[in-house]
């Protein structure tokens, strides 16, 4: 989908990327453009949970992004004339970004006030009213919170540095998050330790009336690789699983009033009635703080540096084209860990519309 494409979209609905109904990506083998990019601002974070896929915990060095550079170079992006593919969303991530707002407003507002949604991914625990009032006044869209367990000692087992009153603190953050307007997308990851907890969980967060709830079963990257036994479920446990979440949750969620309740990085679950995000990251381009642009945070194709001075997001994006058809098939990105989870992986069929490419060429392109 392309920027001229989406603007009656956007103004008509300013969440429409966060829908379940754009969240399918069924046909991978064919080329899907970029729509958005997500920015890790930083690697620190005020709390160290066992399945962090990004390595990220108290006292890790912060490794900020450069807002300015990373600005600019999203800017001659959005602005160049000859690129035909466009960002539509921006999404931040970390680390915890709640711990740097003064970076994380230098990138969002401006973002914001061209009309893009913006969204932030964060544990939660820093939701009070000043922060919160932050992320308006700056015109953020929405925020993904990650919500595990409703038990307190299950939290402490799995992250550490939380507090026993952590599970009440998120649902006070969510709370404030939805009365002060923002879209609230709650992930619930799933694992050997909770998945007796997800129906729970989704029935708590229809009474906050939060937008979508997203279970994301764990995968062995980053710290959760380490502990990935512990963790992490088999196919077959959690074929079981969410076939007993979609019985008892089923007649709930189809309930217009309620949140929308989708499954991210494990397809089979879409033969269990789940709308399922194929591949997390497939339509974005992941920016490091250092300056490395991948396909997907979990996988490891290298796009470039997003670095103004040395090629840019522009540059990035053609890189994408010209490896894609090397790295995508109709289950996503082919070095992703999830797709341990995936039964019938197949090989690459498709690639980059030739037209796509000769206009690559054309401008200079890889």
């Amino acid at each position: 989908m392309l920027r001229g494409e989406t603007l009656d979209i956007v103004g008509s609905d300013p969440y429409w990327k966060f829908r379940a109904h754009n969240l399918p990506q069924t046909s991978l083998s064919s080329y899907i453009p970029v729509d958005g990019v997500e920015v890790k601002f930083l690697d620190g974070c005020n709390r160290a949970c066992t399945f962090c896929v990004n390595e990220d915990y108290i006292g890790k060095p912060l490794n900020q992004i450069d807002a300015s550079l990373f600005l600019r170079s999203l800017l001659d992006w959005i602005t160049d004339p000859s690129e035909i593919e466009k960002p539509v969303a921006l999404y931040g991530t970390g680390g915890e970004p709640m711990i740097v707002l003064d970076l994380v407003e230098q990138i969002v507002k401006p973002v914001a006030e061209r009309g893009i949604v913006t969204r932030l991914v964060t544990n939660g625990t820093l939701l009070d009213d000043g922060r919160v009032g932050r992320l308006v006044a700056m015109g953020l869209s929405g925020i993904k919170v990650t919500y595990t367990t409703a038990q307190s000692g299950r939290l402490s087992a799995l992250v550490k540095g939380s507090h026993r009153e952590d599970p009440e603190r998120l649902l006070a953050g969510i709370r404030r998050a939805k009365a002060a307007g923002l879209w609230v997308f709650v992930r619930i990851g799933l694992g050997r330790v909770n998945y007796d907890e997800v129906t729970q969980i989704y029935r708590l967060m229809c009474d906050l009336g939060v937008d979508v709830v997203q279970i994301k079963p764990w995968i062995s990257s980053g710290l959760a690789a380490v502990k990935s036994d512990d963790l992490c479920l088999t196919p077959s446990e959690l074929v079981a699983v969410l076939a007993s979440v979609a019985d008892e949750l089923g007649p709930v969620a189809l309930q217009g009033s309620r949140p929308e309740l989708t499954v991210s990085c494990f397809p089979p679950a879409r033969q269990l009635g789940f709308t399922v995000k194929d591949c997390a990251n497939i339509a974005k381009i992941y920016c490091e703080p250092s300056g490395q642009a991948l396909i997907c945070n979990f996988a490891e194709e290298y796009l470039g540096t997003w670095h103004p001075d040395r090629g840019g997001l522009l540059a990035c994006v053609r890189e994408r084209r010209n490896l894609y058809a090397g790295i995508v098939d109709s289950h996503g990105v082919a070095s992703c860990p999830s797709r341990l989870n995936w039964s019938h992986p197949t090989p690459v069929v498709k690639g980059v519309p030739a037209a796509w490419k000769r206009r690559d060429e054309a401008v200079g392109g890889d």
